[in-house]
């Protein structure tokens, strides 16, 4: 399945296009902010599965603000054969846009593979809190295949790069990775390092990068809270 679900949200909280397609369907809920777009991924349909190719695209004109929130998890389902799910997930702020984004929880199965691509393209004094949450494998069964790979850019020069292979053998044996990604000109960050799978790293002066390894969700989520108040000046 070829699937493309795409957002523009104007200055004043206004959702100004929408066009979905399910697994993944964008609904607007109402906001308590009158100026904030509140937005609401809901899945339609099952997926990921094995050789889908989905994305989500959110674009915010310039002083426009929102927030992205999933519904509920996703579960990326496969049989062990096929090719590789594909998700990708972009949001290009233009000057002074504000998005506060998570898209919840993404669940890899037992035999199956899925690539996740987060893009994020900053304007001037554009601003950004995004999360991060992928489980390997339901409780009591083996763990499926992801990788994650962020490409941010502010003003058309690189801010992160990076590409993470969530094998159990390259993650310290955890099977739940937990990570933020927060960048705006009011950020302030620190290097925090809690432990060997608890890092918030300073990226750049308006730029950090929250990481957290567990085998709970729920305390990898936890965690990642604490992190990113201790970093953030």
């Amino acid at each position: 399945m070829i699937a493309r679900t795409t957002a523009v949200v104007e200055a004043g909280g206004v959702l100004g296009q929408v066009t979905c397609a399910p697994p993944l369907t964008l609904r607007q809920v109402h906001s308590e902010a009158r100026d904030r777009c509140e937005l609401r991924l809901v899945g339609t349909a099952a997926g990921p599965l094995a050789g889908d190719d989905l994305s989500v695209w959110v674009r915010l004109r310039p002083g426009a603000k929102a927030t992205l929130q999933a519904t509920g998890a996703s579960v990326a389902q496969g049989r062990g054969h096929g090719d590789a799910a594909a998700l990708s997930i972009r949001a290009d702020l233009a000057d002074g846009a504000d998005l506060v984004a998570d898209p919840g929880a993404l669940i890899v199965c037992r035999g199956s593979r899925i690539d996740v691509r987060v893009e994020l393209t900053l304007g001037a004094g554009a601003a950004v809190e995004w999360r991060e949450l992928i489980v390997l494998g339901r409780t009591g069964e083996p763990p499926g295949r992801a990788t994650l790979r962020w490409d941010v850019t502010r003003l058309g020069r690189p801010v992160l790069r990076q590409f993470l292979d969530l094998d159990l053998g390259l993650t310290a044996g955890r099977r739940v990775l937990a990570c933020a990604l927060i960048t705006g000109p009011a950020a302030g960050p620190d290097t925090v390092v809690a432990s060997a799978t608890a890092i918030a790293q300073r990226v750049d002066d308006h730029t950090l990068l929250v990481t957290v390894l567990d085998d709970d969700a729920v305390r990898a989520t936890r965690r990642l809270d604490e992190l990113c108040a201790r970093a953030r000046r």
